[in-house]
């Protein structure tokens, strides 16, 4: 009885403690003295940048789509991941950019934000990175949560907004940040253009194309005035110079990706369909795209040291198979594209052809297709000749061939092919026979955290979007 006194005594005394400390100010007793006492929007615009690599370097796409396929580990080739979380977009990137807006916006803020750049330029390029990842996000799994998400515990079960909401307020937000661009300085931390907010005009208004045309089956409306918008702004690509890339550094905190996967390891060969392509066209870009065969020197004499290997098959022997070109993987600090001028000259040689009219500012469909051949085939430094020789026996500009010719130009550019594989269903592919269910995925399926959590509005959105699969075709893919 003493011990259980005791006890009881010990708990209460642990209990008035602990409730005594509701109500006591501790001060500053926790802050840190070294930390900040305000945003630093520069570190925010930073870390959420380095989050644009993840998309650009992203292999499910490029797997999908059969440029390349796995050694000893086939996965993405085979369909196997089955739900996809998009919790760190909201959590990591996104959140940075809105607070950047949220304490340049902030008549008491704005004025310290200012010190990284003129509070104005600063929104325009958190607005263009938010829509730039929210693109990717919709483009991935189809209506997501956003008008009713960042409300911390006061919304712990947000709506879904469907996919044509989300692209008309990414429209918005492109347009009101082209709209706040100025000559003042550009926020600091950019590290894709160190602050030139022409480059990010060009950024914007080349989004804003390749959103227009993306949702041109399902809005024609919508897409027709953002498409001759962006063009009428002078503001697109214009050549390989241009181009828009991701500088990585030469650490190996801050390196390109594609030479960390093949550092220690070979987990991806040349898939068989692309090679398919590029023989069957004795495109030149093959040299340039790939390397040979490490076996090719000792096997026999008919070996094909350019051989692709079967998608979703465990091709153990990786080095009997053609490689992504060491220009690619060997090098830390290569540059690898966001958006280029031959996908920006392909948007418009398909407009022309499918959209006649549409204003495109000059130029016809055989023009600009040539135009985005010839900008491929330099960007990755085929000789004068041999591209003159493929484009004099190329020189159909039907949408196949249009088509053909831009998933050949998003090479390794894996959300932007996918994307633009399943909007146009060309060129034709074949789904891996060793994968369990023989269908290319046309979109991601949510995590299962989200019907266990936010039930209702799951509900909600399976039954608006339909099934929570692989496979079901999201708003804007109508073929």
């Amino acid at each position: 009885m003493k011990k259980t006194i005791k006890k009881i005594a010990v708990f209460m005394f642990a209990a008035t403690v602990i409730s005594s400390c509701n109500t006591v100010d501790f001060g500053n007793v926790n802050d840190n003295p070294n930390g900040p006492t305000a945003a630093i929007t520069s570190q925010l615009l930073s870390s959420a940048q380095v989050s644009v690599s993840a998309v650009i370097t992203n292999v499910d796409g490029i797997n999908y789509v059969q440029q390349i396929t796995e050694g000893q580990y086939p996965g993405p080739s085979r369909y196997t991941t089955l739900t996809f979380s998009y919790n760190g977009w909201y959590t990591g990137p996104v959140q940075n950019l809105n607070k950047i807006i949220e304490v340049n916006l902030d008549a008491k803020t704005a004025p310290a934000a200012a010190s990284f750049g003129n509070n104005d330029n600063q929104i325009a390029v958190a607005k263009l990175l938010r829509a730039y990842f929210l693109h990717y996000m919709t483009d991935t799994w189809g209506d997501l949560p956003w008008t009713e998400a960042f409300k911390g515990i006061q919304g712990t079960q947000p709506k879904f907004d469907s996919q044509k909401s989300l692209y008309t307020y990414m429209f918005a937000e492109i347009n009101d940040a082209l709209g706040r661009m100025n000559a003042n300085a550009g926020p600091a931390g950019d590290l894709i253009f160190q602050g030139d907010m022409a480059k990010w005009a060009t950024f914007g208004n080349t989004l804003k194309m390749i959103m227009a045309l993306r949702i041109s089956d399902a809005d024609a409306v919508m897409a027709k005035k953002n498409f001759e918008e962006a063009v009428a702004s002078g503001k697109l690509i214009s050549s390989n110079a241009e181009n828009i890339r991701f500088t990585y550094g030469s650490d190996e905190t801050s390196d390109n990706p594609w030479e960390d996967r093949f550092f220690s390891r070979e987990d991806y060969v040349m898939s068989e369909t692309m090679m398919g392509f590029l023989n069957a066209k004795a495109d030149p870009r093959k040299f340039k795209y790939t390397k040979p065969a490490a076996n090719g020197a000792v096997l026999a004499n008919n070996f094909d040291e350019y051989a692709g290997a079967p998608n979703g098959k465990v091709n153990g022997n990786t080095k009997d198979f053609a490689f992504i070109t060491n220009t690619v993987i060997g090098d830390k600090t290569y540059k690898v594209a966001i958006y280029t001028y031959a996908q920006v000259e392909f948007s418009l040689a398909e407009v022309a052809v499918r959209f006649p009219t549409w204003n495109i500012g000059g130029g016809t469909a055989a023009s600009h297709f040539k135009s985005g051949i010839e900008a491929s085939m330099m960007d990755w430094g085929v000789s004068a000749l041999d591209m003159n020789a493929y484009t004099s026996v190329n020189t159909s500009a039907t949408m196949a061939d249009i088509a053909y010719e831009k998933y050949m130009a998003l090479y390794l550019n894996g959300p932007e092919a996918w994307a633009e594989w399943r909007r146009l269903d060309a060129p034709a592919l074949t789904p891996s026979i060793y994968a369990n269910d023989q269908r290319i995925p046309v979109r991601h399926a949510y995590s299962s955290s989200v019907a266990d959590n936010n039930p209702t509005n799951y509900a909600a959105v399976v039954a608006s979007q339909g099934p929570d699969n692989l496979h079901t075709k999201l708003w804007w893919d109508k073929n």
